[in-house]
């Protein structure tokens, strides 16, 4: 009958899609600044970013790329100035396009950096499990830094305990993470779907050297995703970027049959 199957239908949970168009890649600030565009409440982001108690906080500002108006969020380290903030994040990505790994080993860091303070994965793990956020956002923001952590150690050779973080990257990147985990959880997406991946080209430069784009990190937590190169070169697709996208699991596809109940453009820190 008609009627009955009106009422098996209305039955029928709909699936809440989020569909992340990677068109000038991916990273950290610019997903946060997506998922304030789409309606998150930036007061949560906020939040969050107290939650985990390492001396950090939150800027948002709506900026143009392109002529495309967006949302751009920096994260504010404590040994970054408003003023500092207000100019030179203005110019360049909070995340600093390199490596946020380093294999603390005797001879491994160069003596202008042999002062900085590093996080190990087990202590950042620690941070993240000791807040009183939901379990399904440490639970994604924990996967998202054990996979960090072991594309290093592949990387470099060595055991996964043997990886620490830059302190100053560890900061941006512990924030960017849970921020995202707990942004994605607020739109209460079922399936993440992406797009492929522009990954940028030319070269980088980090604490081992010059490298090419996608940087060896953001290649292996790529694995088998569909990538290719368009713009001027640089790269679009950071680690942090790679991670999240692995945390949530995406499936690559195309635009599916949807209707589209919001959107939202993040910002990086280059008008290219």
């Amino acid at each position: 009958m008609p009627g009955e199957a009106h009422s098996r239908q209305s039955k029928i949970k709909k699936m809440r899609i989020g569909y992340l168009e990677c068109f000038s890649g991916i990273s950290g600030d610019m997903l946060l600044g997506a998922l304030v565009d789409a309606g998150v409440p930036f007061a949560l982001l906020e939040e969050t970013a107290t939650s985990l108690a390492v001396g950090a906080r939150l800027e948002m500002r709506r900026v143009s790329r392109g002529g495309i108006a967006g949302t751009k969020v920096d994260v504010i380290t404590p040994d970054q100035s408003a003023t500092e903030s207000s100019h030179s994040h203005a110019e360049h990505s909070h995340e600093h396009h390199t490596h946020e790994a380093h294999t603390h080993t005797e001879h491994s860091a160069p003596a202008a950096h042999a002062h900085a303070e590093h996080r190990s994965l087990s202590a950042i793990l620690a941070i993240i499990r000791a807040t009183s956020l939901s379990d399904v956002v440490k639970e994604r923001a924990v996967r998202a830094f054990q996979l960090l952590g072991e594309a290093e150690a592949a990387i470099h050779s060595i055991p996964v305990e043997n990886v620490h973080f830059h302190e100053v990257g560890a900061v941006d990147t512990i924030v960017d993470i849970v921020c995202t985990a707990a942004g994605c959880q607020a739109l209460g997406v079922d399936r993440w779907l992406c797009s492929p991946l522009n990954v940028g080209s030319g070269t980088v430069e980090c604490q081992h050297g010059t490298l090419p784009v996608p940087a060896p990190a953001t290649l292996a937590l790529l694995g088998s995703a569909p990538v290719y190169a368009a713009g001027p070169p640089m790269e679009r697709v950071t680690p942090t970027g790679a991670a999240i996208l692995r945390m949530l699991n995406v499936t690559y596809a195309s635009l599916p049959a949807m209707r589209i109940g919001a959107s939202g453009y993040g910002a990086g820190g280059r008008e290219t």
